[in-house]
């Protein structure tokens, strides 16, 4: 993943995402797949001249006025919070129900797509020919503890980029998550949260997988963490004998748009 020029904190990263209602059956052999596989994309972006909080909203809020192109059905931001970044700026990212709906948008994108990016190329460009793309996998049902995104759309994202151990691999992987929706189960005081698992689809991938934590605060998130310190001893354990993982890459996160029946 290419770095990006630094980003005020408001919004130093756009990253879209979609969550359609693909169901997949649960292999009680290597592990649950509650929604996926989706075909998601990282761009790099970069900040313009004309950046500021005003003109990124005001970008924002115009792209939402566009129509969505056929295959993603969900979008937000997310600006990196905290010092030690392993990005101190941001992605778009992109997830679409397959390759060849991604590849319909951006080889045939509509005139009033064409017309905002020119508009507001002043304020923050995209990297489209650089694209990164990851199959993407929700292992359990993201309302499970309730609505994540607030009223306003904010939510607070936690992500690890990890590494299988010597012997080990998406199975296995699959495998621990059995474990860990168990340990999710039998937590009474879990507040709003949801994970998935990113595998990367593009070639000199610097790992093997990308892990995100989703929660509606910090606060929340802090909380979580502190019980899955206290209570996740176990469950952490297998994790580490399988995979081994980067300090996490904390953002600040809003949704833009929702259609889960795309």
């Amino acid at each position: 993943m290419n770095k990006l020029v630094k980003i005020y904190s408001f919004v130093a990263i756009i990253f879209l995402v979609s969550c359609s209602d693909k169901d997949m059956s649960e292999d009680v052999n290597t592990g649950p797949i509650h929604l996926g596989p989706y075909y998601n994309e990282f761009l790099a972006c970069d900040a313009g001249p004309n950046y500021s909080k005003e003109t990124i909203t005001e970008m924002l809020s115009a792209w939402q006025e566009l129509q969505v192109a056929e295959g993603l059905g969900w979008a937000g931001v997310y600006a990196p919070v905290g010092e030690n970044h392993r990005f101190s700026n941001g992605w778009w990212e992109l997830e679409w129900d397959t390759k060849e709906s991604s590849d319909n948008a951006f080889n045939n994108p509509s005139p009033e797509f064409v017309s905002w990016a020119e508009e507001y190329s002043e304020v923050m460009t995209c990297d489209i020919e650089g694209r990164f793309p990851w199959t993407f996998y929700l292992p359990r049902d993201p309302n499970s503890f309730g609505e994540v995104m607030g009223d306003d759309g904010y939510f607070a994202s936690e992500f690890l980029a990890c590494d299988f151990n010597e012997g080990k691999s998406n199975s296995d992987l699959r495998a621990t998550v059995v474990a860990f929706n168990e340990y999710l189960d039998e937590n009474d005081s879990q507040s709003p949260y949801f994970f998935g698992v990113y595998y990367p689809e593009y070639e000199n991938s610097e790992n093997d997988f990308l892990w995100g934590n989703w929660h509606s605060t910090f606060e929340t998130m802090k909380a979580g963490n502190a019980d899955w310190e206290e209570n996740g001893k176990a469950v952490q354990a297998k994790f580490d004998e399988i995979s081994t993982c980067m300090s996490p890459d904390y953002y600040d996160s809003w949704e833009l748009y929702n259609n889960p029946n795309s």
